[in-house]
């Protein structure tokens, strides 16, 4: 495979073809821009059709990106129709580009085994709890990007794929023969060299330098010989994680009553699948699971979901928000009880309830000592703030002293030697106290 793509990436006529490969769709293998017409699909490339689905999810996910980038601006630009529209195009592009990439991948024969994308999923950070793969949290992420394991597996694998392309093509060069014998002419070059040393400081020795021409020499450049402003300050030092804050029964029992929804734990279920390609494949293994055979062991046989199936098609524990639609109505209450053939976006499975944990609400005696540590940090920090504007208010009412905030704060105040505004103390080196100064 890669042999085909270093023979591929060599050829001047494939650097002339990758370079306007993402543009070619303006002359030829786009049936057009759909958006607007009657078509399921948004653009079809070289007979290859990007769904309309495919395209509205793509430019949502630009918008959100956008939205969570720019913040309040962004609803200005989604007012602006033709931004929005231009948007829409961009992404349509980009979708289109991917096409081309892929078919061209495929031209090459490049390809990525069922094994790298394994590994490439292991290998995600954002799957991973305590820095080892975790299949709740795959599943639970893949669920809220509205993927199946099996879209997000394919859609990791085109992404591969056509990132192995671009690193084939960008890896490699060529040079023409002029190049190579200017290249060789200059490796070879023999050159001679002739060097003399003046000594400077003898130079220097022997001038002599009159009074007037260092007062003229002072006078010219006094900005040379200035030195910055200097400061001296004097300053108290409060820390709220010094501050005593005693914490009773009674505040430890009035945060859990007012926010008993923190120690809620939602209902979770836990789901076993066997996902097939199609609808015969579902009814087989479903005849089999009724004739007795081990669901767990069918599913590492049988199943098309390679993340789940590893694991005897265990799903892991889920909640609601987690949970795909096609799981939710398969009728599914009692532990143990296995639904019917059911349709997915990506094929047909056929699913067990294994479990079932109820909603619950975490004992007071079980999070009393989290509870203690928060009521402590909010009467420190109250007892902070209270302090510190008592401070700032006695300081105010005397600017030729701290005594009086000094009195206020139960502390002797600090006082730092000369400085300058671009040498902070470590101890006032903060961007009130630079901006004060």
């Amino acid at each position: 495979m890669m042999d085909s793509l270093r023979t591929a990436a060599n050829s001047l006529v494939l650097k002339i073809i990758f370079v306007i490969i993402i543009v070619s769709f303006i002359l030829t293998g786009v049936s057009g821009y759909l958006i607007g017409g009657s078509n399921n699909y948004a653009a079809k490339v070289n007979g290859q059709e990007i769904s309309r689905a495919q395209f509205e999810n793509a430019f949502n996910n630009e918008r959100n990106r956008m939205q969570q980038q720019l913040g309040d601006r962004y609803s200005e630009l989604a007012a602006n129709e033709g931004y929005m529209k231009s948007l829409r195009q961009q992404v349509l592009n980009r979708l289109i580009d991917e096409a081309l990439l892929d078919q061209y991948s495929r031209e090459l024969k490049l390809g990525i085994s069922d094994e790298q994308v394994k590994q490439a999923i292991f290998a995600t950070p954002a799957f991973q709890v305590d820095g080892k793969f975790d299949n709740n949290r795959y599943n639970a992420i893949v669920n809220q990007m509205g993927m199946t394991a099996d879209q997000y597996a394919q859609a990791l694998r085109n992404q591969l794929t056509t990132q192995q392309l671009i690193n084939g093509v960008a890896g490699t060069d060529f040079m023409l023969k002029g190049e190579t014998d200017e290249l060789a002419a200059l490796v070879s070059q023999q050159r001679v060299v002739r060097e003399a040393v003046i000594d400077v400081n003898a130079l220097a020795a022997k001038q002599q330098v009159t009074d007037q021409e260092v007062s003229s020499y002072y006078d010219q450049n006094k900005v040379r010989f200035m030195t910055p402003e200097q400061f001296r300050v004097s300053y108290i030092k409060l820390d709220a994680a010094t501050m005593q804050a005693p914490v009773s029964d009674a505040d430890i029992q009035a945060y859990y009553d007012q926010h008993v929804d923190q120690f809620t734990q939602p209902e979770r279920i836990r789901y076993s699948i066997i996902q097939t390609k199609t609808e015969d494949d579902a009814k087989a293994v479903l005849d089999a699971l009724n004739k007795g055979e081990d669901f767990a062991t069918l599913a590492k046989e049988k199943s098309t979901d390679i993340i789940s199936a590893r694991n005897g098609g265990d799903m892991g524990w889920l909640e609601e928000s987690a949970t795909v639609p096609e799981l939710k109505n398969a009728g599914l209450k009692e532990k143990g009880q296995i639904s019917g053939v059911i349709k997915s976006s990506v094929g047909f499975l056929v699913a067990r309830l294994d479990d079932i944990q109820p909603a619950k609400v975490k004992p007071l005696s079980e999070v009393r000592d989290d509870i203690a540590a928060k009521v402590k940090q909010e009467k420190a920090l109250d007892a902070y703030y209270a302090l510190q504007q008592k401070v700032s208010d006695a300081a105010s009412n005397d600017n030729e002293s701290l005594a009086g905030a000094e009195q206020v704060a139960g502390v002797k105040a600090g006082e730092t030697g000369w400085f300058s505004r671009d040498t902070l103390p470590e101890e006032l080196n903060f961007k009130p106290v630079a901006d004060a100064i």
